[in-house]
C-alpha cells in the first residue's frame, strides 16, 4: 500500500459547505442574502426606506425603487453604491446595479420589515385549500413557493375586499 505524500488539510464545515453549495450553483443566493444585509449600511436610511435589494444575476444587482424619481436619481449615484456593497462585502460581487421601479415594503419607523406572508391570517379553509392544492407537487422547495404565492394572493385580495367595504 502507498502512502500519501502530502496529507489533506482540515477545512472548517464552512468551506466544505460553501464548496458544496457552490457546485450546485447555489453561492449567488448567499451572496444576495448578504448583499441585502449590507444595502441599508452601504446607501444609508434615507435611500435604504425607499428601495430594496431584489436580486443578484451573473454580478448584476437589481434594486426595487418606490418610483421612476428614484432610478433616476440612484442612476447618477450607483458607481458609488456599488464599490462601497463590494467594499462592505470584502469581495468583488457586483459589477452593474440595475433600478427598477417596484413594490418595496417599508417598515414604519421602530418596526421591523415584515413580509406579506407573515401578515396573513389564514382561515381554516383557506389552510386546507392551500394544502390540497400544493400536496401532488414533488418538489418541496416549489410547494413551499407555491404555498407563499397563495397566501399572499389570499391576502391581497382580503385586503382589496376591505378597502372596498370602509
Amino acid at each position: 500500500m502507498r502512502r500519501r505524500k502530502h496529507q489533506a488539510q482540515l477545512q472548517s464545515i464552512g468551506e466544505v459547505l460553501f464548496s458544496v453549495l457552490k457546485k450546485r450553483g447555489m453561492t449567488s443566493k448567499i451572496e444576495e442574502k448578504n448583499i441585502q444585509k449590507l444595502w441599508s449600511k452601504a446607501v444609508g436610511p434615507q435611500i435604504a426606506s425607499q428601495t430594496q435589494p431584489d436580486s443578484l444575476r451573473n454580478g448584476t444587482l437589481f434594486v426595487k425603487t418606490v418610483s421612476s424619481v428614484w432610478v433616476q436619481q440612484l442612476h447618477f449615484i450607483k458607481e458609488e453604491i456599488r464599490k462601497k456593497l463590494n467594499e462592505l462585502s470584502g469581495k468583488t460581487v457586483i459589477k452593474e446595479i440595475r433600478f427598477l421601479v417596484g413594490h418595496i415594503l417599508v417598515p414604519e419607523k421602530g418596526q421591523r420589515q415584515v413580509s406579506a406572508c407573515e401578515k396573513t391570517v389564514l382561515k381554516k379553509r383557506d389552510k386546507e385549500m392551500i394544502a390540497k392544492c400544493t400536496e401532488a407537487v414533488a418538489d418541496r422547495e416549489l410547494a413551499d413557493v407555491l404555498k407563499r404565492v397563495m397566501q399572499l394572493e389570499i391576502n391581497r385580495r382580503r385586503q382589496r375586499e376591505n378597502e372596498k367595504v370602509h
